[in-house]
């Protein structure tokens, strides 16, 4: 008989094999889907099995036959040809299995589930096949491909498609195009982690107002006008001209120092950016030789002051003054010398132009655009490359180049949750190590050599690193959200939040491992670390807390982003949870209500962009569980919901309040959050109907009556000399801040053009 004829036969083993032929090999269990679980985990092309339904040939029965197409009575009866069923049994597994867009190859899946064999010999030695056992077989591998490639879980996110983008014009919040997993308003394209996205939730509250509007004699609306009026005064009035004149704004060496020790004490633990050695040592320099400062130092001292300054009262006094500094730092940044800013001296500037901006609240909403042009510089100079693999430098250099980077990474992930958009890096792009723990004073330019601190010693690095340790999981979680080809499931879901509670078990350990020694953390950087890793939590289960309400499958995804709320505004203010507040204090009584006059407390306050958009967060999460706790209340007493909610409800109310007070012009948050206490306390007292709607009414009219007396407060704190009326003469930054609200008073009657003016 011919060698490529014989066949192989095993007389001991008669009982059919039913594991795949990899896993057999292999002497691995199976778990006999197709393709089976080890294929799939072992990125096998192929996963196939041997036959079972043919009948167990002797070597005796396979004859050779003559070469050319199969006899008449092989073929399968009906006219259904083999090469048919293969292809439609392949075209059903590729479709099934992979849907659009993939490009694995399952074509070469025989019908019998066997490893191909050449078309030649197949022709030319055919046996006798069982054609009933033969589609038995079919059926049988269809059924396998259906329970393997059936959906087990709903996906959080399908492909969306134009058809499901939906719009909703409103007065208060402009024309929102709400699509799968995003928002669009105007021209931003905000992702699934910017707040923009739970503004929808609070629908009824919305239409309330856009039926005021429609009313053109309405109070609340005509109040309305007048704040954003007063709001483009004073924000006229305060931006300062653009100037290349540096370093003419410095204050008394006393108030400098105030201003320095401030930053030095707070982001500059959290964010490690100068050495703070080499710096004060600039800074004394400085106050010797006032008359020819070295230019990049002056740009880096105001920004550090810049910083500061949000720390320096409750009333953020010192607005215009960092304001200043900040288009200082930004007119330096655009000169047409741009190879000379390639310096560490100039990436440090930018890093602290990226905090100044948001603390001193230019631009914080637009933060992330300007990180991508921070990392690409740092890439360019070679920062995303550990110093080991870069030509040889000393230990200083090699240990500030990762600590910005660091940094860099850091801001770079931050950015992005607040702006909804991708995270700009990936764990591919870089290899450069982590900071080493070192003191600056331990880092000398001679290149001497430092000892590495114990694991519990405290050190400059030490908070930095504790946020380091949970950068991969954070990292994974705003891509998941936040990347537009990330298609996740529940439970990856609840993959990532384990991964995420590791980690943030790890850095709670070692920080309280820090703590029992001789120094110890502060309380701004224990909260802080606590706040940014906390917000990540919320941050993941947020697409699934209003689902959450009639879906009892998401119900820990409901809870843990209400008890990460509380949690993020009890950090910050310590007894808001605990001590009750008044429904509707007075203004003193608002004036007084923040009673933790610390850093933490002043810096969410007085600054924007990261604490303010959390806070924001936290308010609506908090409003609207409450709103749903009632709801769901079917006892027959009067309903109560959560006490410290309540009192955290209360007290958001007179944050807003005290941030108008700091310089704040929008005054939206303060109406819409005096809207839903209002509305928590009506229902509480079981009113509805009408009747609801007229406590929204009056309640908007009495909030926006005193955020107009509020906004004339402050617009007597700015002299009308250099007042900036023209339009043209403002920043971009300045006009297309996050406080500066979106003028959509034509969209709701009709898709009128839109323009660039931005108003509160």
């Amino acid at each position: 008989m011919n060698k490529t004829l014989s066949l192989k036969t095993d007389g001991r083993r008669r009982r059919p094999a039913l594991s795949c032929v990899s896993c057999r090999k292999s002497k691995i269990r199976c778990d006999r889907n197709l393709p089976c679980g080890a294929c799939v985990r072992s990125k096998h092309k192929t996963c196939v099995f041997e036959p079972q339904g043919l009948p167990h040939l002797r070597p005796s029965e396979f004859q050779p036959s003559a070469s050319g197409p199969p006899r008449p009575n092989d073929a399968p009866p009906n006219g259904i040809t083999i090469d048919a069923a293969t292809s439609t049994i392949t075209s059903r597994s590729t479709q099934t299995q992979h849907g659009e867009g993939s490009n694995e190859d399952h074509s070469s899946l025989s019908l019998t589930g066997s490893t191909p064999v050449d078309s030649t010999s197949s022709q030319s030695h055919g046996p006798s096949f069982d054609v009933t056992s033969l589609l038995d077989r079919i059926r049988e591998l269809e059924r396998r491909l259906e329970e393997s490639t059936a959906p087990r879980h709903v996906p959080r996110a399908s492909v969306a498609d134009p058809e499901s983008i939906a719009t909703y014009p409103s007065y208060l919040a402009g024309d929102l195009h709400t699509m799968n997993r995003s928002v669009m308003t105007k021209t931003r394209y905000l992702g699934q982690t910017h707040w923009m996205n739970q503004v929808k939730s609070f629908k009824p509250v919305l239409e309330v107002f856009d039926q005021q509007w429609r009313e053109k004699k309405s109070e609340p609306i005509a109040l309305i006008g007048k704040c954003k009026s007063l709001a483009r005064t004073i924000k006229a009035r305060r931006t300062p001209e653009m100037s290349f004149k540096f370093g003419t704004n410095i204050p008394s060496r006393e108030t400098a120092d105030e201003l320095v020790d401030a930053y030095l004490r707070t982001l500059e633990s959290i964010f490690r950016i100068l050495h703070v050695p080499s710096f004060r040592k600039e800074y004394e320099a400085f106050w010797l030789s006032s008359d020819s400062p070295d230019l990049p130092f002056v740009i880096q001292l105001q920004l550090v002051m810049a910083i500061g300054s949000t720390l320096h009262d409750d009333l953020f006094t010192m607005r215009s003054s960092a304001m200043q500094w900040v288009n200082e730092a930004q007119c330096w940044l655009i000169t047409p010398i741009p190879k000379s800013r390639l310096t560490i001296t100039c990436l440090q500037n930018m890093l602290l132009l990226l905090l100044a901006r948001q603390t001193a609240s230019v631009g914080p909403d637009l933060i992330w655009i300007s990180v991508g042009q921070v990392m690409r510089t740092a890439i360019f100079m070679g920062l995303h490359r550990d110093p080991k693999k870069l030509p040889k430098m000393n230990r200083f250099r090699s240990e500030i180049r990762r600590r910005l980077w660091n940094t860099i990474l850091e801001i770079a992930l931050q950015s992005s949750v607040d702006s909804g958009g991708p995270p700009l890096i990936s764990l591919e792009d870089f290899d450069t190590c982590a900071p080493t723990d070192f003191d600056d004073d331990q880092l000398t330019e001679d290149g001497n050599i430092a000892t590495i601190s114990p694991p519990d010693k405290l050190t400059d690095m030490s908070l930095a690193l504790a946020l380091r340790a949970t950068f991969t999981a954070r990292l994974a979680i705003v891509q998941s959200l936040n990347e537009i080809d990330s298609d996740i499931t529940y439970d990856d879901t609840i993959r990532l939040h384990n991964h995420l509670s590791a980690a943030y078990k790890s850095t709670s350990q070692t920080l309280q491992r820090l703590a029992s020694g001789a120094r110890k953390p502060t309380a701004f950087q224990r909260r802080f670390v606590d706040f940014i890793v906390r917000r990540y939590f919320m941050t993941l289960h947020l697409p699934y807390f209003v689902p959450a309400i009639t879906e009892p499958a998401y119900a820990f995804s409901r809870k843990t982003v209400v008890e990460m709320a509380a949690k993020l505004y009890s950090i910050v203010f310590p007894s808001a949870a605990l001590s009750p507040r008044p429904l509707r204090p007075t203004t003193d009584d608002l004036g007084s209500t923040i009673i933790e006059a610390d850093d933490f407390a002043r810096f969410t306050t007085c600054a924007s962009g990261l604490l303010r958009s959390i806070l924001s967060q936290v308010s609506m999460v908090v409003g609207f569980e409450i709103q749903n706790q009632l709801k769901e209340d079917d006892s027959l007493g009067p309903p109560s919901p959560r006490q410290d909610l309540l009192n955290i409800l209360h007290d958001s109310l007179a944050w807003i309040y005290r941030r108008i007070r700091a310089g704040e012009t929008n005054i939206k948050g303060y109406l819409f959050t005096s809207v839903l206490v209002a509305q928590v306390d009506a229902l509480i007292n079981g009113v509805k109907g009408q009747d609801m709607v007229d406590v929204t009414i009056k309640t908007g009219t009495e909030a926006v009556r005193e955020s107009l007396e509020l906004l004339k407060q402050l617009a007597r704190q700015y002299p009308d000399e250099g007042a900036i009326t023209n339009d043209s003469q403002f920043s971009f930054d300045t006009v297309m801040a996050m406080e500066e609200d979106w003028d959509y008073e034509n969209s709701v009657s009709s898709p009128a053009p839109e323009t660039a003016e931005a108003v509160d």
